[in-house]
This record gives structure tokens, C-alpha cells and sequence, in this order.
């Protein structure tokens, strides 16, 4: 088998990003190389400036190229939530006699449903919120079991193809051998929540720059997901308009903000166009900054609100992403907000575990172990020729 270098593209609302990594033999990742580029980003379920997708995307493939000295020969596609939809079905098959469940089975209970009535979306992921056998136990791992009777609740991630389409237009002239689409939340999901907070039902928010995602986890699978446009991005906005600084210096200044004390006398300090300071009052910056960080909790609760699902009175809102998490007290404000107790998550991976990278290194681990199986599978069915 020829070597693979795999590479993931993850497309935030601020930046595009690509990851290239390995697998050693303890399953911990390798970055291998990584680039990086600021794009235009996207709102309410549509790029802002599509037509300069093809140079950026180019841009943070080269760049992850030339740090990891090698050509990306198979590259996974994250798809962010304002382009996707989360279907949850129950399937059944019947064996009428007692048969040992393969992997097989499974792909085939997978495939009850292909498509939903719409051609505007395709399916990009399919996971077991749970199965069931004969004893009507709901479990996640059937390999190997025997039943007459197999059946599941399934989750499917849809894409809006007009993603596919504009994504694809971008990498067909990179001519890369393999290219894939995964969901990044279910990414996400299965690298940063616990299993055993997954089967009690989690739920995991993203807040990014433009955007946030909002996902009910359960067992492997997404029970619903959600976004909006709102994000750190509203906040800069909000600084540059009330102060005219430039969104470098709102940047500065909210990374800088503490929510949990501000002393009423302390200033931010900005250098104008003319040489001369400019002093903003903490308190009124710390103000700006609340108000958009209630907004983002009380657009979370409407997000329970139209699902329907109802969470385990215990169960925490874990959060990630670069939007909120950098900000001192961001996460206790947002709690009180919710009412529940909010838990950052970061990538478990030494030099990774930052909020803003979860997305990307969260693909890249999905895409290895991917990877992995599929290898495995190879050497199976050769030995099995043989």
C-alpha cells in the first residue's frame, strides 16, 4: 500500500485551517504540519465572499504542505453546523434466525435510510445514537453478537450541497488523490466528551468567531444540532463602533477584559493613527462584553427550547472553540445564564489543547483512526483471499 499523508480541512468563521498528522503506536497524534489562513468566513449558512474560497483554500493547503515537507494525498473536510442538518431515525433489520452481527450488518442498518426527500442536502455521517438486539438492551458495540432481530436509533448528518459544491470547485485544481466530508461537531463530540457522559446525554457548544454550534450528543451519535450567527466577532464589532479603534486594538482590549473583577478607575490604553493614547474605561468595555455574552446564553436556552429533548437535570454544557473561552469569568457568566454548569473542553493532546483548535484536531483524530480501520480492513480481506 502506497503511504498516505492525511490532512484535515476545517472551515471556521474566522479562519480556514489545515492539519496534517499520524498515528504512532499508542494511537497518540503527531502534528505532522499545519497552515493557517484569515478568510471572509460565513454567515447564516452562506460564505461571504465564495469567490475567493479557491485562493484561501489553496493558500492553507500549501501552507501545511511546506511545514510538513510532503504532499496531502487524502484530505478530510469538516463541515461546519450552519451547513448542516441532523436526521434521527429508527432502523430494523430481521434474520428470522439467530446470526452474529459483522460490520457489515451494521453498514446495511446504516443504509435503511439513503436519503430524506430533499436533494439539497446529502448524508456525510452516520452513528449509532444506540442499537438493540433480541433482549432489547441498548448497547453500542454489537460486533460479534448474536441476534434474530437487529435495530437502532441512527443519527445522520446532512450537508448542504452548495458547501459540497463550492468546496469541491476549490480542491479540483490541487488534484489530492482522496477527499472525504465529515461533520465537525460529531467530531467534536466523539474526541472531547467522555463516553460515559455521552450515554446520559451531553451537550457541547461551540462559540467561534461568527458563529456558534449547539450539539446534543447521546451514545456515538448527534441528537440534534444548531446554530446561530453570533460569536467573539459581535464584540469586537460592538468595541470598534463604540470607540473607533481599529478590530486589531477591540481584539486586544476584550482578550484583556476580566468579568469577574474590574476596578472602576482601570483604563485600556490604545494607540491612535496620530501617536496620541486613547483611555477606554474597563467597566464600559466589560459592560459591551457581557451583554453579548447573555445573548449567546439565552440564544443557547432557544436552542433547547425548539429541540425538544429534555437534558438530565445534572447534565453540564461543555464549550469550546476561540469565541468566549479566552475570556476571565466568560464561562461563570454564561453558566449563570444557562443555569447549568459550564465546563471548557480542549484537545487532549499536548501543544493542541487550546479551545480554538478542538475543531481541526478533533477532524484530524477522526480522519487517522478512519484511516486506521480502513487498513485493517485491507489486510483482512487479503488474508481472507489468500
Amino acid at each position: 500500500m502506497a503511504k498516505k499523508n492525511i490532512a484535515v480541512l476545517d472551515f471556521g468563521s474566522s479562519h480556514i485551517s489545515v492539519m496534517m498528522g499520524s498515528l504512532s503506536l499508542n494511537d497518540t497524534l503527531n502534528l505532522k504540519g499545519y497552515g493557517e489562513v484569515s478568510y471572509a468566513g460565513f454567515m447564516d449558512g452562506e460564505f461571504l465572499e465564495p469567490e475567493a474560497l479557491k485562493e484561501d483554500v489553496a493558500s492553507a493547503i500549501a501552507m501545511a504542505e511546506n511545514n510538513a515537507q510532503a504532499r496531502i494525498t487524502h484530505l478530510y473536510v469538516g463541515v461546519p453546523a450552519e451547513f448542516s442538518e441532523v436526521v434521527v431515525k429508527n432502523a430494523e433489520m430481521n434474520f428470522y434466525t439467530p446470526h452474529k452481527i459483522t460490520d457489515e450488518d451494521v453498514v446495511d442498518l446504516y443504509g435503511t435510510y439513503s436519503s430524506f426527500g430533499d436533494d439539497s442536502y446529502s448524508i456525510v455521517s452516520r452513528s449509532p445514537i444506540y442499537f438493540m438486539l433480541d433482549d432489547g438492551e441498548r448497547i453500542l458495540k454489537v460486533k460479534g453478537k448474536t441476534t434474530e432481530k437487529f435495530s437502532g436509533l441512527i443519527s445522520y448528518t446532512l450537508c448542504d450541497n452548495k458547501f459540497l459544491e463550492y468546496v469541491q470547485r476549490a480542491l479540483t485544481p490541487l488534484n489530492i488523490q482522496h477527499v472525504e466530508y465529515f461533520s465537525e461537531q460529531l467530531s467534536e463530540s466523539l474526541f472531547l466528551v467522555d463516553p460515559s457522559e455521552r450515554d446520559a446525554c451531553a451537550v457541547l457548544v461551540d462559540c467561534g468567531f461568527l458563529s456558534t454550534s449547539v450539539s446534543t450528543i447521546m451514545g456515538d451519535g448527534l441528537l440534534d444540532l444548531r446554530s446561530f450567527t453570533l460569536g467573539a466577532g459581535h464584540m469586537i464589532s460592538d468595541i470598534c463602533k463604540v470607540y473607533n479603534v481599529t478590530p486589531e486594538q477591540a481584539e486586544e482590549i476584550k482578550r484583556g477584559v476580566s468579568l469577574k473583577e474590574q476596578d472602576d478607575d482601570e483604563v485600556f490604553e490604545v494607540t491612535q493613527s496620530d501617536g496620541s493614547i486613547k483611555e477606554i474605561p474597563a467597566n464600559e468595555v466589560c459592560e459591551i462584553v457581557k451583554y453579548r455574552i447573555k445573548q449567546i446564553g439565552k440564544t443557547i436556552l432557544k436552542c433547547f427550547n425548539e429541540s425538544d429533548i429534555e437534558l438530565p437535570e445534572q447534565s453540564k454544557i461543555y464549550i469550546t472553540g476561540g469565541g468566549i473561552d479566552y475570556i476571565d469569568g466568560a464561562l461563570e457568566l454564561l453558566g449563570e445564564t444557562i443555569g447549568k454548569d459550564v465546563v471548557e473542553l480542549v484537545p487532549p493532546v499536548a501543544g493542541l489543547d487550546k479551545p480554538h483548535l478542538s475543531s481541526t484536531v478533533s477532524l484530524l483524530d477522526m480522519a487517522l483512526k478512519k484511516n486506521k480501520q480502513s487498513i485493517a480492513l485491507f489486510f483482512i480481506k487479503l488474508f481472507k483471499r489468500k
